[in-house]
């Protein structure tokens, strides 16, 4: 047995340790996790500043002994912390250039999958998909957290490990790179609890259907975009699988998208929010009453462009993230483009885990449309998923900004009519956008046969892009 998979076995040994300690905490009074929360955070501000020069400098005297109020910390924005990367981590041996290399060979030569950074750290890369890509390492104990939180996710889901009759079989559809979370995630966690089955997401959907029908999986983990266009494949008897479950992250997913699941599998889909930040953010219980942010591990602050706190039941226009079990490279109100809404309500379930009600994708993903004055106004990507979901037979689409309007790119179902579909993508989206007070000169649709997937997106599927400069407003 080598060596790395010796490590992997006792990096997830440890793992199930954190699950457990996880599900204790899931009986906790509110005033409880709180009270944890604060303690982790003081113990992860004194090391932050004793460790990094840069936080040394940046939260100066904002802290005092460890102890201060969150909301009167700066922000780290993405830029920052790749820019001082070398000053912000707290092993001196990592470094940005050596990493970021690391990270290519990764890509490009697809390195052994289990392979440790120095030996002992295991290092991830974010796809870019917000504009700049970024560096995360986590060392074996702070990996083992994430794996526990990865474990915790299954655990709300309803998985339980088995071994007999067989072991569960999970088939993760996601990221070709060994330093993307889904491909790592599930590449480090495959040492015979379940039965994994790694696909690409940037694959054709033909090849995805060949290799699902051959694993026949019990549990299925996908992006939204590829979960639906699976289903339909279902739907009309190309694919022919049963899984008793089925999850979704790392896009928006659609109240259309979730209803094809549905009709394919006949399993409500559970809506997971993976974040390469923490690892994993959370994930809906049973209950489905919104996703379990999984707060004994991080905080998180939904802010508006000011970061000013927004009230429950409003969208926010950024994410501000406190991780506190990464002790390696710290990150404290790191700034994500995500938009969520929140709510403090309690769930059936007991759990004293906040709920995200909402996941409206990234403020960078809005859209600046002339009104009849020539002003641009912010248009939501929602508008474009609603207008364009309320014609069935399309399977597919993307909308793209252009200098001279819409461009939709749009993938049919079985015999549907180019003239029919293209006609109601129309007027759909003139209705929608006209409601909105936004002036479209053209509207063009172009029927395709698929929409390829980036692999250096790690295959995500971007449905609303612009290819127009953002106005100055919307760009600071």
């Amino acid at each position: 047995m080598s060596n790395n998979r010796i490590k992997r076995l006792v990096d997830v040994s440890r793992a199930l340790g954190v699950q457990r300690r996880l599900r204790a905490h899931d009986r906790w009074t509110r005033a409880q996790l709180e009270q944890y929360q604060q303690e982790r955070l003081s113990r992860l501000l004194s090391h932050a500043v004793a460790r990094s020069p840069f936080y040394a400098q940046h939260l100066g005297e904002a802290v005092k002994g460890g102890q201060a109020k969150l909301a009167d910390l700066p922000v780290l924005t993405k830029a920052t912390m790749m820019n001082e990367y070398d000053r912000l981590v707290t092993d001196p041996r990592l470094r940005r250039g050596d990493l970021s290399s690391y990270v290519l060979s990764a890509y490009v030569d697809k390195m052994t999958w289990d392979d440790y950074y120095l030996g002992e750290y295991r290092v991830m890369a974010t796809s870019g998909s917000s504009g700049q890509k970024g560096i995360f390492v986590y060392n074996r104990s702070e990996w083992s957290v994430a794996l526990g939180s990865i474990l915790r996710w299954g655990e709300l889901m309803g998985l339980r490990t088995r071994l007999f009759p067989r072991r569960v079989r999970v088939c993760s559809i996601g990221g070709e790179s060994p330093t993307h979370g889904t491909y790592r995630m599930a590449a480090s966690l495959n040492v015979g609890l379940h039965r994994v089955l790694r696909l690409q997401a940037a694959s054709p959907i033909s090849a995805l259907v060949r290799a699902l029908n051959e694993f026949q999986p019990d549990v299925i983990n996908a992006y939204p975009s590829i979960a639906a266009l699976l289903a339909v494949e279902q739907i009309e008897g190309r694919l022919r699988i049963h899984p008793v479950a089925v999850s979704t992250s790392s896009e928006v997913r659609t109240a259309e998208m979730a209803r094809r699941m549905r009709e394919a599998w006949g399993v409500i889909p559970f809506n997971r929010y993976g974040m390469t930040e923490v690892a994993s953010f959370g994930t809906e219980c049973t209950e489905h009453r919104g996703i379990h942010a999984f707060e004994d591990l991080f905080l998180f602050e939904v802010v508006d462009d000011e970061y000013r706190p927004v009230p429950d039941g409003t969208a926010g226009r950024k994410l501000l993230i406190t991780n506190l079990f990464n002790y390696t490279q710290p990150l404290i109100r790191y700034e994500v483009s995500d938009m969520l809404t929140v709510t403090s309500e309690p769930c059936p379930c007991g759990r004293p885990l906040r709920l995200v009600t909402g996941i409206d994708g990234r403020s960078d993903d809005i859209l600046y449309l002339p009104d009849a004055s020539g002003k641009p106004i912010p248009v939501h990507p929602v508008h474009f998923w609603i207008s364009i979901d309320a014609v069935p037979e399309v399977k597919d689409f993307q909308v793209v900004q252009e200098a001279g309007g819409i461009h939709v790119r749009a993938v049919l179902r079985g015999s549907a009519t180019q003239e029919l579909v293209t006609r109601r993508i129309v007027e759909e989206l003139s209705r929608r956008l006209a409601s909105l007070g936004a002036v479209i000169t053209a509207i063009r649709v172009e029927i395709t046969g698929e929409i390829a997937r980036d692999a250096q997106r790690m295959g995500k599927h971007k449905v609303v892009l612009s290819n127009v400069t953002r106005p100055p407003a919307a760009s600071s």
